[in-house]
């Protein structure tokens, strides 16, 4: 009679959580669309100021492919890293980070606030959620139409 025992795995550290992060922004910034889709799940959730939608792999190398914006740098703060250990192998990581962007061929700096949820399967830790939220008042009172900003 044979048992089965189950195979322990580590739990994954804050910093494997914050180098999986930096590797999907580095895919992106390199337009590696090969890795980025390598880190997405079959269904990612992906929202943000454009709206919400879900991504498998494919779909997450074509955005890559075909992005009308590049990242030139970004940098995530590390003092702002806050990663919450959901279970052994689903594990959220929210941060601060910012973006030099060419957009539309024009230059754009910008702050934002970014969460993303990872899960590991049996090929690796690949993202199911990320969200980006750009930095500003959580009202839009900074975006009101005759609305000093000094």
């Amino acid at each position: 009679m044979t048992t089965m025992t189950p195979t322990l795995t580590r739990p994954i550290t804050d910093e494997e959580v914050l180098a999986l992060e930096q590797s999907y922004w580095d895919a992106i910034k390199e337009r590696d669309a090969r890795n980025a889709g390598r880190l997405t799940a079959e269904q990612c959730t992906v929202a943000g100021a454009s709206g919400a939608s879900v991504v498998d792999p494919r779909g997450m190398a074509k955005l890559i492919e075909s992005a009308t914006y590049r990242i030139n740098d970004f940098r995530i703060e590390p003092q702002s890293v806050q990663v919450n250990h959901i279970s052994d192998d689903v594990v959220a990581i929210s941060y601060g980070v910012h973006e030099d962007l060419d957009v539309d061929g024009r230059p754009v700096k910008l702050d934002a606030f970014d969460s993303s949820v990872w899960k590991q399967t049996d090929n690796g830790w690949v993202c199911v959620l990320h969200t980006e939220s750009i930095e500003g008042d959580a009202y839009g009172r900074d975006r009101m139409q005759g609305r000093s900003t000094s």
